[in-house]
């Protein structure tokens, strides 16, 4: 049975395709990672940022990884790990917003906005050392794929919760 009732000028409408691009970014940042994993420019980071992981860590991230192969290795590993749940999270995120959100389920966007506000408490565990190292943090010196997608569920669930009522 078909919904002819969907509308992309409403606010549901407006939340699917949010979340949509929600979804899709996380399945590019996936394949960012994989890509760029070997790279000089992946090389410049450990985690973070160039910057950030200098502060905690003592020394440039390509420095580190150039004179530790130990440690480049696992840093292959832990990207391709990233890339992998980046990949499989971003596929989960389109499908639940396209065969449960864009079909007028609410459990859809409660999921989408539990799952999102998830790792909240994750990436205060991950970034705590570089706080307690005293490494100022703010929004635009952590890695676009921390904060882009939170820009991204916030607006994307208040409407999908506004176009569900």
């Amino acid at each position: 049975e078909v919904d002819d009732s969907f509308s992309w000028a409403s606010p549901l409408g407006a939340s699917v395709a949010l979340l949509l691009v929600y979804g899709a970014i996380h399945v590019l940042f996936g394949a960012i990672y994989v890509l760029a994993a070997e790279t000089d420019i992946g090389n410049r980071t450990l985690f973070a940022s160039p910057g950030l992981d200098q502060a905690l860590f003592g020394a440039l991230p390509a420095d580190l990884l150039r004179d530790d192969r130990v440690l480049a290795q696992l840093r292959s590993i832990l990207y391709l790990v990233i890339a992998g749940l980046f990949v499989s999270l971003g596929i989960v995120e389109l499908a639940l917003t396209w065969f449960g959100l864009h079909d007028g389920q609410r459990w859809a966007v409660v999921a989408l906005a539990v799952s999102g506000l998830a790792i909240v408490p994750f990436w205060v565990l991950v970034f705590r050392p570089y706080m307690a190292a005293g490494v100022p943090l703010g929004l635009f010196s952590m890695p676009p794929w921390i904060w882009v997608p939170g820009v991204l569920l916030i607006p994307g669930t208040v409407l999908g919760w506004i176009g569900l009522r």
